[in-house]
């Protein structure tokens, strides 16, 4: 289901890993302290694939192996319930539930780092679970350097082993991670003066914050938890038999799970996992002044919520109402979320950058002055231009991509960005009327996102 309907509602940062693998950027450019060793893994990936006759492209490739990741995720939350001791079908229903949930099923098609650190998570949980704490230690280091985020599962790691071995595996979990963030600072910086180390792992942009306001936190928290597991909008459907019939399947499947929960009896709570629940509570928590709009960061506590629910006593008719619910999960899921979400005419900057791409031949140089998020999929969709930043803001430097454009035959074109700069100064104006427009803009655009380009005539 992952490799059959990959994303086209590309994340961001997904494509900037993308732009910056292929792209050939230095090391110290792939060493994001975030997600320490996610783009170098790519890196290695795409130039592995390259050299083995494998013609794709790095955000592709990052798609497949995400989509792999989470497959051996799910399969590792079915082990764990196994483990616990719960039946093959409510097993099967949890593991299910982890798949088909929306967060989790949307980036788990994507190219991003969360997918692999939880997977390594889960993995370093397994051995715990097994009573093996060392190689359970190495898990949570890899887990740590593919998403720093994954250090908050260190307190509940801690409360599943026996007090003589916590030291040592925290130990053994934090030296290689320490190690390793202390070469990379040194790559990124270029030498060993550790002035601004402390301050470099928890690097951020600037509009990422902590929130101190108790009750948007509150909100925030339980939407974000509950778009875990149902996405979409209705708005965004594909008006199609499929979205029809996946649509009249989840209404059945919701009138079936009120006639169940309606005959069955309570729902009683047994004794709960201590480490699960602080696992859960100690991202709840994080996540409840870091930045609670973002539901993504919440997928590290996606799976110890799957594992509590399979340790509650369910009521009579359990398993219809777990079958009940997951029929509601994947069909309503899939129509308002995945399956419009795998159309390109969901991303409308996506959609643009294939309909300019037979007006930009080989070669063809795009000036731009500020390389916004949009112009990322447009420029990464048209790798064939020539993309220009126009960072000085300097008519005159313009004259130099003219006598380029000029050389190759083509027109020089501007990106909205520049040509707006341009028309805000005088001298921007008179650059304009000494290099008239060559013909009409490109436009295109759709739900309030425009995206403009003008030629600029080449010739003497």
């Amino acid at each position: 289901m992952y490799l059959a309907l990959p994303t086209r509602a590309y994340y961001w940062d997904g494509l900037a890993f993308a732009i910056a693998i292929e792209h050939g950027y230095p090391l110290r450019g792939l060493l994001h302290p975030n997600h320490l060793l996610y783009m170098p893994f790519g890196r290695m990936l795409w130039v592995a694939a390259q050299g083995a006759g494998l013609s794709t492209r790095a955000l592709f490739l990052l798609q497949g192996v995400n989509s792999v990741f989470a497959f051996a995720s799910v399969m590792l939350v079915y082990r764990l319930l196994r483990m616990k001791g719960v039946e093959r079908g409510t097993a099967v229903a949890g593991a299910l539930a982890m798949a088909f949930s929306a967060t989790w099923w949307k980036y788990s098609t994507d190219c991003d780092a969360y997918i692999p650190g939880i997977f390594f998570v889960l993995v370093a949980w397994f051995f715990l679970e097994s009573g093996r704490w060392l190689p359970a230690a190495f898990a949570l280091a890899a887990a740590m350097l593919f998403h720093e985020l994954s250090i908050l599962i260190l307190p509940a790691a801690l409360l599943t082993v026996p007090a003589k071995h916590r030291f040592r595996l925290a130990v053994l979990a934090l030296a290689p991670v320490g190690a390793v963030y202390l070469w990379a600072y040194r790559v990124v910086h270029g030498d060993w003066a550790m002035a601004g180390f402390p301050r470099w792992p928890t690097a951020h942009s600037p509009d990422s914050k902590f929130s101190f306001a108790p009750l948007r936190d509150a909100g925030l928290s339980l939407l974000g938890t509950l778009r875990l597991f149902f996405g979409g909008k209705p708005a965004a459907a594909v008006p199609d038999v499929l979205t029809a019939t996946l649509v009249l399947v989840a209404i059945a499947a919701l009138i079936a799970l009120a006639m169940l929960l309606r005959r069955a009896g309570r729902l009683q709570f047994g004794t709960p996992s201590r480490a699960l629940l602080v696992w859960a509570a100690v991202y709840v928590c994080f996540l409840f002044v870091w930045m609670p709009q973002n539901t993504f960061y919440r997928l590290f506590y996606l799976p110890p919520l799957i594992l509590l629910a399979a340790e509650l006593s369910w009521p009579a008719r359990g398993r219809e109402i777990a079958g009940a619910v997951l029929v509601v999960l994947f069909s309503a899921n899939l129509a308002l979320m995945i399956y419009p979400g795998s159309r390109i005419d969901h991303n409308p900057p996506l959609a643009c950058a294939l309909r300019f791409e037979p007006q930009w031949p080989a070669g063809t140089p795009i000036v731009f002055e500020r390389f916004h998020p949009d112009l990322w999929t447009i420029s990464y969709f048209n790798p064939q231009a020539a993309w220009i930043g126009w960072g000085s803001g300097d008519p005159a430097e313009l004259d130099r991509y003219v006598a380029y454009a000029r050389s190759h035959g083509v027109p020089l074109w501007l990106e909205a960005t520049a040509y707006d700069r341009l028309r805000a100064t005088e001298s921007g104006r008179s650059w304009l009327v000494r290099h008239p427009e060559s013909g009409p803009e490109l436009s295109c655009g759709n739900r309030g996102r425009d995206f403009r380009f003008f030629p600029i005539r080449a010739q003497e």
